[in-house]
């Protein structure tokens, strides 16, 4: 995409957290601005803050896991803009959970209607109008828990792994088709959001007894980037075309000691094809 100036960005999740910081990172490119949230007040509070500063912003509240919510979220930024070009879908909650333990069947479907089908319903809302006018992009919002997982998160890598799928469909298929739409995919570690405090507090005095869990947590904490940082990264690969956004180097290492296993344990079928 040649610059952002006066382009009108879409963002899920908008009032705090990395949706604020996409926000605030296309804001600083001259983009105008869409926030979305379900959070009415933050949302109220995020969109002020960026009219303060001089931003053209407007809020919409939104369920993305409602797809008449993002109908109608479409419908609200084309009457204030009269167009779209990014739509970053973002929203995200979580869950810590154990397999091991009971599933909680009301809060997997809940995060799997928000991190996954929140996704869908934006390809779905969004990208017959995006091709109608010939310009577009699409960002992600998965996380390193959608390229690798690890234990005790409940749905959340699950469907993150969802939306790593989608986006990477999405791409080739677009494409294959040859259609002037871009997408990218972020993939971040660990960012100063308040689901990290709150992932955080839902360890148990007994877990937080674990030296192991304690320096785990802390290494975590110290490693987390602002969720501004994340949002430049985005900015630079809509305007630059990327697909993937990353932000630790670790998450590189996780995959390639992924792709390590399913190599080793493919040597174990010896000449079958």
């Amino acid at each position: 995409m040649d610059g952002l100036s006066d382009k009108v960005v879409v963002v899920t999740g908008g009032a705090e957290g990395l949706g604020f910081g996409l926000a605030r990172a296309f804001a600083e490119q001259g983009a105008r601005l869409a926030l979305a949230d379900v959070q009415t007040g933050r949302l109220a509070d995020a969109v002020a803050a960026l009219i303060d500063d001089g931003v053209d912003a407007i809020g919409i509240t939104c369920d993305v896991a409602e797809r008449d919510d993002v109908v109608r979220l479409r419908d609200a930024t084309f009457a204030e803009f009269g167009t779209v070009h990014v739509v970053c879908s973002n929203a995200g909650i979580g869950a810590n959970a154990s397999l091991l333990a009971p599933i909680d069947y009301e809060r997997w479907r809940r995060v799997f209607d928000v991190d996954y089908w929140g996704v869908l319903h934006g390809i779905d809302v969004f990208l017959p109008r995006l091709l109608e006018q010939g310009e577009g992009h699409f960002v992600h919002t998965s996380s390193r828990q959608g390229l690798v997982a690890a234990t005790g998160l409940g749905a959340y890598p699950a469907a993150k792994h969802g939306v790593t799928a989608l986006t990477e469909m999405l791409h080739m298929e677009l494409a294959d088709a040859g259609a002037p739409i871009g997408v990218t995919l972020l993939t971040p570690g660990g960012i100063r959001t308040r689901m990290m405090e709150e992932q955080r507090s839902r360890f148990s005095d007994a877990q937080l007894a674990d030296p192991a869990t304690r320096r785990w947590i802390e290494q975590r904490m110290a490693t987390a980037v602002d969720p501004l940082d994340v949002g430049r990264l985005a900015v630079r690969a809509v305007l630059e075309g990327r697909l993937y956004v990353n932000t630790h180097r670790e998450i590189l290492d996780w995959l390639r000691e992924r792709t390590d296993g399913i190599e080793a344990d493919a040597d174990g079928l010896g000449t079958l094809h």
